[in-house]
């Protein structure tokens, strides 16, 4: 219920801030003790990094903290002298090489005398830690996706053995100490099934493929998950970083995450971060990076934070240490129009990554991994498992049912199902960028140029880009709108992100008309944006191994183009998907490399015959 949730959410914003009575108590009584965020089972970053382990301690005078780090087998033990600062303690291990089952105690000499001064962790080992932020998309637990069973059996077959999680407490997942995926799966849970299914379902998907495409060198991983469900940017941004962009709105809420969820981990050595975020910023100004507005501005500011305060002990996490992040799906708009200008705001402005604000990241796309049944008409009609609304037409709908029952909805499409392919995608890119460059691809096509003559649209992708891949296009239900293929007859209705006027049923402002400004349409309803007729669907062809075409002969002059933006009756890759209709096959927009990955949504204007993307984005080829 809403009351639940808000005094979960209220518990766990207290204990944030350190205002939780009993755990105050527990940190007071221990003489010496570990953070809650390093424990038994953890995975400690690998060389060449070294790795902080840390927590506080109870003392008046001047103690001195010392770790001792025992190899379990061969090795011998050695110690390192910490830093003890107030009641804060941390003290930094030498490199050390991936794998390996070690204990570390740590005695505190000069402590208070009430207490015991030695504390121990047990069975820790070294590998890559990856640090999964972002709000429900990230958070969705596994119990609510397709492929958990499957990944529960094949940790259980011995498959995978190299993960261990953990997991902070949140409006959607129940806290996890440190352990092994394998262990997760065998703690039994009545709201989750079991333990491991309670955990972050992209998170783990993509430490699950990326120990697939290690193979026999897939080191230790450790992943950490801290998403939020209905988070905001700015609640995982400190307030003096947000304010370096224009157009952001700060609120009582603002830095909240950065200081309950990101700090926490700080001082913890990880490899890099990933990132699944959006939906609750899709009602605020997207902006431009470029301009230094808005979204776009706001996360790669974001990124540069954590980097810096995550790195701030010389010789730890990396300065530049990898970012990745996932693209919203076509559900994620949350009421709210033009999610195809938020795709180019999630890569900075300029549709392709790494670039020059995202440097050292990678990406992937889910606006074509929506739900297979994300026309929710049977879900609100409350059509199955056992029970109908009196009055509601269900016919047809038992495939969604079935669906249903092999994986429910968690509040509906707006989290796809889907989540293995998001992290296969995330897991391909970040391999073939921070752990092989090169050898496998890490994008779709991107728009490189475009060119219209006699009645014929040419859009050419990005040929270096491309490497040894080509364009394809895929079928498509040409009579459904299903192309995701869109062309401008109406020049003054250009704009990159719309709302609502004055009269919401007469007139629309333009928050963005390209170049940043603001423009009033009064008495031209908002649908009229998003209309077919304004942007009529335009079926496509492969024109070669580098290009599509489209006949737009029958338009007239058209003054822009547009792919995967998902407005108004176009809200998927299978266009007016009929609500009792089986379900929209996986990643079915038309347009892909010969590897798979989709094609990037891109928009441009058309002028004098060539495509004119909205700068920093180039595509005048």
């Amino acid at each position: 219920s809403k009351a639940t949730v808000s005094v979960l959410y209220c518990l766990i914003k207290m204990k944030s801030l350190g205002l939780l009575v009993v755990g105050m108590a527990a940190q007071v009584s221990s003489l010496i003790s570990f953070s809650e965020h390093v424990g038994d089972h953890m995975v400690l970053q690998r060389a060449p990094e070294k790795s902080g382990i840390y927590g506080t301690l109870n003392s008046t005078g001047s103690p001195t903290v010392t770790a001792t780090v025992t190899p379990i087998g061969s090795g011998s033990p050695y110690q390192v002298t910490g830093r003890v600062s107030g009641n804060n303690w941390i003290t930094y291990l030498k490199p050390t090489e991936a794998g390996g089952n070690y204990t570390i105690s740590v005695t505190c000499d000069g402590c208070l005398n009430d207490g015991p001064n030695t504390i121990q962790l047990n069975d820790v080992t070294f590998g890559d830690v990856w640090y999964c932020g972002g709000q429900s998309n990230m958070a969705l637990p596994l119990l609510h996706t397709f492929s958990r069973n499957d990944s529960r059996t094949a940790l259980q077959n011995g498959t995978f053995d190299n993960i261990r999680l953990h997991q902070m407490g949140s409006n959607m997942n129940p806290p996890m100490p440190w352990q092994t995926a394998l262990n997760a799966t065998l703690q039994n849970s009545s709201r989750y099934e079991t333990r491991f299914f309670s955990f972050s379902s992209t998170c783990y998907y993509f430490g699950q493929e990326l120990s697939r495409l290690l193979g026999d060198a897939a080191p230790p991983i450790g992943l950490i998950h801290t998403a939020f469900g209905g988070s905001t940017a700015e609640q995982w941004t400190s307030n003096k970083t947000s304010i370096q962009c224009g157009n952001i709105t700060l609120s009582e809420h603002s830095q909240e995450w950065f200081d309950g969820r990101v700090m926490p981990f700080s001082q913890m050595t990880v490899k890099g971060f990933v990132w699944y975020q959006g939906e609750n910023d899709m009602g605020h100004v997207f902006g431009n990076s470029k301009r230094s507005t808005g979204y776009s501005c706001e996360v790669p500011k974001m990124v540069e934070e954590w980097r810096s305060v995550f790195s701030a002990e010389p010789g730890t996490t990396s300065p530049n240490a990898p970012f990745g992040l996932v693209t919203l799906a076509s559900s994620g708009g949350e009421g709210h129009p033009d999610i195809g200008s938020m795709y180019l705001a999630q890569t900075g402005s300029y549709g392709d990554m790494p670039n020059t604000v995202f440097p050292n990241t990678f990406y992937a796309h889910a606006f074509d991994l929506a739900d297979p049944f994300s026309n929710i008409t049977c879900y609100q009609a409350g059509c199955c498992p056992n029970y109908i609304k009196p009055g509601a037409f269900c016919h047809g709908c038992d495939q969604y049912c079935e669906s249903n029952e092999l994986a429910a909805y968690y509040m509906g499409p707006i989290h796809p199902r889907v989540k293995l392919p998001v992290g296969q995608r995330l897991a391909q890119a970040c391999y073939g960028t921070v752990y092989e460059p090169g050898k496998v691809a890490v994008r779709g096509p991107i728009i490189s140029g475009c060119s219209v003559s006699d009645g014929k649209l040419i859009v050419n992708f990005n040929k270096e880009l491309l490497g040894d891949d080509e364009v394809t296009v895929g079928e498509y239900q040409r009579y459904n709108n299903a192309s995701s293929f869109q062309v401008l007859t109406n020049s003054t209705l250009f704009c990159m992100q719309t709302t609502w006027g004055p009269d919401p049923k007469t007139d629309t402002l333009c928050l963005d008309d390209g170049t940043g400004r603001e423009r009033m349409f009064m008495g031209v309803p908002h649908d009229e944006f998003m209309s077919l007729d304004t942007w009529p669907m335009v079926n496509i062809n492969l024109e070669s191994p580098t290009s599509i075409s489209a006949d737009v002969s029958h338009l007239g002059e058209i003054f822009g183009v547009r792919y995967a933006f998902f407005s108004g009756v176009n809200r998927g890759c299978c266009g007016r998907n009929d609500p009792t209709s089986g379900p929209c096959p996986v990643a079915s927009c038309p347009v892909k490399a010969s590897s798979g990955l989709p094609a990037t949504p891109f928009i441009a204007r058309i002028v004098n015959g060539k495509c004119e993307c909205i700068s920093p984005q180039v595509c005048d080829e």
